[in-house]
């Protein structure tokens, strides 16, 4: 391999790398984290570094969590050792043929970083790559009735949450939201309501949850997912009778 290839090959493996953190940070928070933590969590695992004890706590205690956690480490060991062998062997082509075509490698540098830029810069291209790593995590993390759900931020404990409604919560069926006491009962606020093309910001009492609505509340993520996640509250029982026995 010359040089020019190495160098070439090494800045492919870094774009992929980013798009590989990128994936990944969406799948985690399709389980419930914030962005940062998602982006902390999938390069400490990439990377096999920076992953703490009371971090760590919040892989492990989700089953969804753990099996995301094990396909990141694994895709991260394959990386490294293609990394590595990469720069070995610009080591071993330096000393062996140390030519270097400058020219060709300021495009390709130019090139990755243009690639870098565009990505960054211009918001429809990240959100219609986000959509696609959206549907597709959507379809291996969730069954058909589930509603997946996508952390925006979180305060404490306290999450903004985007819904997609594949089922109808029960507290939600046939009843208006004021009628629902989601806020009296449960502390969750429905700020934000899309449908189709139709977007919703002033909820009144009258308003209802539809099949297909997009939502964004504001609550307690453990009751966004008890009511939004029916999973989840089964997950619960079976994890407390487990503690319990």
């Amino acid at each position: 391999m010359s040089l020019n290839l190495a160098f070439f090959t090494l800045l492919v493996l870094l774009s992929i790398y980013f798009i590989i953190i990128e994936i990944y940070t969406i799948f985690f928070m399709l389980t419930g984290l914030s962005h940062t933590r998602s982006v902390f969590q999938v390069i400490s695992l990439l990377t096999n570094s920076g992953f703490t004890t009371s971090e760590s706590e919040i892989i492990v205690s989700s089953r969804r969590r753990r099996r995301l956690a094990i396909l990141i480490m694994i895709t991260g060991n394959f990386f490294n050792v293609i990394v590595v062998s990469v720069l070995v062997n610009m080591i071993i082509t330096l000393y062996r043929d140390p030519f270097f075509n400058f020219s060709q490698a300021l495009l390709g540098l130019g090139l990755f970083l243009m690639f870098a830029i565009l990505y960054k810069r211009l918001p429809f291209i990240r959100a219609r790559f986000d959509k696609l790593i959206k549907k597709i995590a959507n379809k291996w993390m969730y069954s058909k009735k589930s509603n997946p759900l996508l952390v925006l931020d979180n305060f404490s404990g306290y999450c903004i949450v985007e819904i997609k409604i594949i089922e109808v919560p029960l507290v939600l069926k046939d009843r208006t939201i004021f009628e629902s006491r989601l806020s009296d009962d449960y502390g969750i606020r429905v700020l934000f309501i899309k449908r189709g093309d139709h977007y919703i910001g002033d909820i009144d009492d009258s308003q209802v949850v539809l099949l297909m609505d997009r939502i964004i509340v504001f609550g307690p993520l453990h009751n966004i997912n008890k009511i939004f996640d029916p999973k989840y509250s089964q997950n619960s029982n079976k994890n407390k009778h487990h503690h319990m026995s």
